[in-house]
């Protein structure tokens, strides 16, 4: 009998650190996004935006990005994952949305 309640024991145990570790993961990738505004400058395969200091970015897109909206010379805010300028692996926009400017 000691032995059942020690296996029962041992394995809510496990369960419940589980289901812990999962919680963790999605709030580090939330973390991770980061977002810049700026100007479409060049649409393809990529994206690339022309920010407010003058410098560009390189974005490849995330699937939930709908790149038909987007036109070049548009005002966009780009919320991404990812280290800008890096090109190994490009940051990957996740989302883009037209602002008013």
């Amino acid at each position: 009998m000691k032995k059942m309640v020690t296996l029962l024991l041992t394995v809510c145990l496990v369960l419940s650190l589980a289901a812990c570790g999962g919680e963790k993961k999605q709030a580090d990738e939330a973390e991770d996004q980061k977002t810049i505004s700026g100007v479409v400058n060049q649409l393809g395969s990529y994206l690339v935006l022309l920010d407010s200091d003058g410098e560009y970015h390189i974005f490849d897109f995330g699937e939930d990005v709908d790149q038909s909206s987007l036109e070049e010379g548009d005002r966009v805010t780009v919320t991404y994952t990812g280290t800008l300028d890096n090109e190994d692996p490009s940051p990957v926009a996740v989302a883009v949305s037209e602002t008013e400017g």
